[in-house]
């Protein structure tokens, strides 16, 4: 398997706040040059232990969870509800196995704040430095790739079918490198 350069993050959540609930963390590694895959992470998370210390569940996006398609309003249920601490312990565990420290979350603000938010909230070390931190919609901007434009396989709001969905359209913008 060629080497992994980076992982494609992608979170399901109750909120766009900082310090929002995370419904499920799912991570892909992928070989920015070639496009090639590797390994998978996803788990669920117990909401309750969250907002216990802190988390955020914001109206507006539960709303919006009641508007999507049956097949992702399904995804909030699909994954056991794990322990948070042993959920990220495990996300911990896999990101230290990788080479690939480069995380990609989609948006400035979002996936890569809010993991490490949760992390800080359960007082556990966030496995990944601030500036191996990038952001995809920024990508997409200035090279201005229109992910609309590339077909969707799988489940929308489904981890790692949102993962393998950003690295295909991301992988027009690494090309340029």
């Amino acid at each position: 398997m060629a080497n992994m350069t980076d992982i494609m993050l992608d979170l399901e959540t109750l909120g766009t706040d900082s310090n929002s609930v995370v419904i499920s963390i799912s991570a892909v590694e992928f070989n920015r040059k070639t496009g090639k895959i590797g390994r998978e992470f996803e788990m669920g998370l117990d909401k309750f232990e969250q907002i216990e210390k802190g988390g955020v569940v914001d109206t507006a996006t539960i709303e919006w969870w009641a508007s999507q398609s049956e097949e992702a309003k399904e995804e909030i249920n699909r994954l056991e509800k794990i322990n948070v601490n042993e959920a990220l312990r495990a996300y911990a565990d896999w990101i230290r196995q990788s080479k690939a420290m480069t995380v990609w979350g989609n948006g400035a603000t979002f996936d890569n704040v809010i993991l490490e938010n949760l992390f800080k909230r359960h007082g556990i070390a966030y496995p990944t430095k601030f500036w191996d931190n990038r952001c995809v919609r920024t990508l997409c901007d200035l090279l201005r790739i229109d992910p609309r434009k590339t077909k969707f396989i799988g489940v929308k709001h489904r981890g790692i079918d949102d993962c393998k969905h950003q690295i295909t359209y991301c992988m027009k913008g690494f090309k340029h490198e």
